[in-house]
């Protein structure tokens, strides 16, 4: 289990816990208002339409959690919108509820990127939100971390997003949070060559795998085709953790062995050799360790 699943399955034990120990109030629904600050602002149309179909079926099994009523005399949601919604549409007169003014600022938000993310996965439009808005209520990117479950480097993705250019912002929904990253540093030496590449991406958007192939041209220099003046001496042998030396020739100790990844060196053909175990960072931020006889390219 993943630090964010941990994280959000302690989450649902505390609701849990929270509702045996306070009143649950069957509310109106007309008494009801969305919180305008839910990192979700995307509701899944198909999902949505499941979710009213058990709730006609079967009711709604947790509560929601609201606000005291407010000055215009109504509850708003702080988890539980899209049970909200799905009542709605199934008919619903009333749902059941827990009123609490526990929480301000910043704590509400993460619970709120939990409970949401639990629930069904939020956007990286929802989720770079989410983190910009808690930087600005004044958290830290490592307290952020903590509070969501996920790593520091998780979070430092999504709290670049903040920085990017207009265009870089943009495109958030058609490209890896990882690759708009990699785009953002590396406007800075290179802008319009990564704006014309953001330019291209069309409705299909862009995989990882494209945009780090994007982002490693532009750190390699444009071949001329006339030789180097000199060569480089070889390379002197290598002392390795292990003891054993490594040269041109030599080999590394047995836990690294030569991978199926075939890749050029300058104008040599070669094989990446890589440790039994590699980490990795998906799509989405996250990272972990993985058996590198697991890898594949796209």
């Amino acid at each position: 289990m993943g630090k964010f699943d941990q994280r959000a399955e302690e989450f649902g034990m505390l609701v849990g816990a929270h509702e045996s120990a306070r009143r649950v109030e069957e509310l109106p629904l007309d008494w009801l208002t969305p919180d305008p600050g839910n990192p979700r602002t995307h509701f899944d149309e198909a999902e949505m339409a499941e979710l009213a179909a058990s709730i006609e079926a079967r009711g709604v099994l947790q509560p929601i959690i609201v606000r005291p009523k407010n000055g215009d005399g109504k509850h708003v949601i702080r988890m539980g919108e899209r049970r909200y919604r799905a009542s709605l549409a199934a008919g619903k007169k009333t749902i059941p509820a827990i009123v609490s003014d526990a929480g301000e600022g910043a704590d509400v938000l993460a619970d709120q990127i939990v409970e949401n993310d639990q629930r069904a996965s939020l956007s990286s439009r929802e989720l770079a939100l989410g983190v910009e808005r808690m930087l600005a209520d004044g958290m830290n990117q490592a307290e952020i971390a903590k509070a969501l479950g996920r790593s520091k480097q998780f979070v430092s993705l999504y709290a670049a997003y903040g920085e990017m250019e207009p265009y870089l912002r943009d495109a958030i929904d058609k490209a890896p949070i990882r690759v708009l990253y990699d785009l953002h540093r590396a406007a800075r030496k290179h802008p319009l060559e990564v704006r014309d590449f953001v330019r291209g991406f069309g409705e299909r958007g862009v995989t990882l795998a494209e945009g780090t192939m994007f982002v490693t041209s532009l750190k390699v220099p444009a071949e001329t085709g006339a030789p180097s003046a000199k060569a480089a001496p070889a390379a002197a042998p290598v002392e390795p953790a292990s003891g054993k030396r490594v040269g041109r020739a030599g080999r590394s100790s047995a836990s690294f062995q030569p991978s199926p990844f075939k890749v050029m060196v300058g104008t040599r053909s070669a094989r990446l050799v890589l440790p039994d175990r590699v980490r990795v960072v998906f799509d989405d931020g996250d990272e972990d360790e993985v058996a590198s006889s697991d890898l594949s390219f796209d």
